[in-house]
């Protein structure tokens, strides 16, 4: 079925279907108050900020584009995804500079693995620039102190030192979608960093030339010269994570930032929904952004996103209905069959007026004769990321398989839906090898199911890379499979509000329920108690450096923390003293939530995909091998070193 929304009315604004159906897109009231709810961070409704917890996947139909009221094949304005990823199976193509993009969420409870990543990414930097010498058999024989000493005998540079690097930062918010009430999500300047480049969007930022980014440059043949001093550049570098703060927008688009700033041919100036207008539309292309990327994005570099969040993806339509999500009126009921499988044809909207053929009459459902839109109660705003079509009979997300083309294929689409060439691959004189990009996500999955089976328990930490992740079967574990409505293996990473139980295929570890008061008891501490569908259980979580203390002053000054007194009725295991005990207004520990869209997008990169989970395995010990994300950067470190020139 390709149906397409036409706008036909204006009092309720009815809208249509090119195949017969109707949806009734009302300006009911908010659905509900402020109030700080789960990690909560949502933009001001009374007086108290809260953030919305991210949400699952779209829902792919055929090859990868979106289904949407109805079970379209397009988005609300026509298809979302490029062309195919071809193979990856050809040589991996050596060059000797490097495009570095981190890429950042910015929403609550971000600050302390900000903190974290920002201590130990410039230790990744400093592996570019001076290379471990190994033996021929790969083993690590030393760590010179510069890149101008020799290796000891036996041994040799794993790449020719790196002399020409590009670092970025960009961070995961991009505002409303269209959205502007006085009480909608995400309005306002400060949620919408545009996916430029920090120095751009902050104040006080170092930059190389005013350019946006870091510039390594230690032999100065640049104009003018980069940095040469490796602890200088490393300082600055520190200095523009820590810039990203933890005030973004909590409905976080971690995978269309990253589209826009590298991919999108015609990157939208901002996104509105015109006056008489019931749909969302990209107004002008941002050509600062174009700058910023054609300064930034060499044509003859290995490019690699490195990708730091502790919640799932939620990259919203830029077009059509995605606002809807980011607006505080209540959103649609979805039909029973939704509850039963999200993929039946029979699952839409109760918005709808007509049934998809051979279904049942949308108004005669059980589901829908409780009323067309859900209580408040079944729509916490911080859950509006989450099980979309499950919910509401409709996915508003963009598909993962736009962020696949985009980052592996060679066309993609422009906004009059016409396959053009990708310019992350293709810029003018010079094609990029898909082999040279490399997406790394640090993200909310245990790290116990990334590690290889012999640092599970020893001292260090090893995670397995992309195509030992396919061949050791962890994919099913971590992911299960949408297209079956199959849920990942690993209880863990199964996404819900509601109390889970199970035990971890790798590890056999279960799950605790919300009863426990030690927060050492299982691989997430324990479920928390589902008070209103506010709030997602942990994937996993992990000991701060120092506590949080949750107090009026942490609150007024909108910083992070999962503890204040309004929140104990939770029993969040990150409140609970690490020896044990009822949760208090101390906050002991950090946590994440699946970040199953991310994960998606990098199984399909297959050997260009490094993963990592945001919860540290060690975050006191600042020594040891394993401290902070240390272990996903040495496999970073070895995944770019297969795109350098050796010696």
């Amino acid at each position: 079925m390709n149906c397409r929304f036409t706008y036909v009315g204006a009092a309720s604004l009815l809208l249509s279907f090119a195949c017969g159906s109707k949806v009734e897109i009302g300006h009911g009231q908010p659905g509900g108050s402020g109030g700080r709810a789960g990690d909560s961070s949502m933009v001001e409704t009374g007086g108290t900020t809260g953030e919305p917890a991210a949400g699952t996947t779209s829902t792919q139909v055929g090859g990868g584009a979106t289904a949407s009221m109805g079970g379209d094949s397009t988005s609300a304005s026509g298809p979302v995804a490029g062309g195919p990823i071809p193979p990856d199976t050809g040589p991996q193509k050596e060059v000797d500079k490097v495009d570095l993009l981190l890429a950042i969420d910015n929403s609550i409870s971000m600050a302390e693995k900000q903190q974290l990543f920002a201590k130990t990414v410039p230790e990744l930097v400093k592996r570019l620039v001076n290379p471990h010498c190994v033996t021929s058999a790969g083993v690590i024989a030393a760590e010179p102190a510069s890149p101008d000493l020799p290796c000891p005998a036996g041994s040799s540079r794993e790449f020719e030192p790196l002399a020409d690097l590009h670092v970025g930062v960009i961070t995961s918010s991009l505002g409303s979608h269209g959205a502007s009430g006085p009480k909608d999500v995400c309005v306002g300047a400060s949620f919408d960093d545009h996916a430029h480049l920090l120095p751009f969007v902050r104040q006080d930022v170092p930059s190389y030339d005013g350019r946006g980014f870091l510039k390594w440059d230690p032999n100065g043949v640049a104009n003018p010269p980069g940095e040469s001093d490796v602890q200088a550049f490393a300082d600055s570098l520190e200095t523009m994570i820590s810039s990203a703060g933890e005030n973004g927008c909590g409905y976080e688009a971690q995978l269309e930032s990253v589209y826009r700033f590298l991919v999108d041919p015609e990157p939208p100036q901002s996104v509105e929904v015109p006056s008489g207008r019931s749909t969302a539309e990209k107004i002008n292309v941002d050509t600062e952004l174009l700058k910023e990327r054609a300064a930034f994005l060499r044509p003859d570099s290995s490019v690699v996103v490195l990708m730091l969040t502790d919640e799932n993806d939620c990259s919203l339509w830029d077009e059509g209905y995605g606002y809807l999500i980011t607006r505080s009126a209540p959103m649609y009921r979805a039909t029973s069959a939704c509850a039963a499988d999200p993929n039946d044809a029979c699952c839409q909207s109760c918005a709808e007026t007509t049934a998809n053929e051979g279904c049942p009459v949308i108004s005669a459902d059980a589901e829908c004769q409780k009323g067309m839109t859900l209580s408040s109660a079944d729509d916490d705003l911080n859950l509006r990321c989450f099980d979309q079509k499950r919910r509401f009979g409709f996915d508003l997300l963009y598909p993962t398989s736009r962020y696949v083309s985009g980052f592996g294929a060679g066309e993609v689409l422009n906004r009059a839906f016409e396959l053009v060439p990708n310019p992350l691959f293709h810029q003018p004189g010079h094609d990029r090898d898909p082999s040279l990009f490399t997406l790394a996500v640090v993200a909310g999955v245990p790290w116990q199911d990334l590690a290889t089976t012999d640092s599970l328990t020893g001292s260090g930490l090893q995670y397995l890379t992309g195509p030992q992740l396919t061949s050791g079967k962890r994919w099913p574990i971590i992911l299960g499979d949408r297209t079956t409505n199959t849920p990942p293996t690993d209880p863990f990473m199964r996404e819900t509000p509601e109390e889970r139980s199970g035990t971890n295929p790798i590890t056999k570890a279960k799950i605790v329920a919300s009863s426990s008061f030690d927060p050492e008891a299982t691989i997430n501490g324990h479920e928390q108690i589902n008070l209103g569908n506010r709030d997602l259980q942990y994937a996993c979580t992990f000991l701060l450096p120092e506590p949080l203390v949750c107090d009026r002053a942490t609150l007024n000054a909108n910083k992070g923390c999962d503890c204040f007194a309004d929140d104990l009725a939770y029993n969040r295991s990150v409140c609970n003293p690490p020896d044990g005990g009822p949760a208090d207004t101390k906050q002991y520990y950090g946590k994440a939530y699946p970040a199953l869209r991310e994960l998606e997008v990098a199984q399909q990169l297959g050997r260009r995909t490094v993963l990592g989970s945001v919860c540290a395995r060690n975050t006191q010990d600042e020594t040891a091998a394993d401290y902070g994300y240390r272990p996903v950067f040495g496999a970073l470190g070895q995944r770019i070193a297969q795109t350098l020139v050796k010696q």
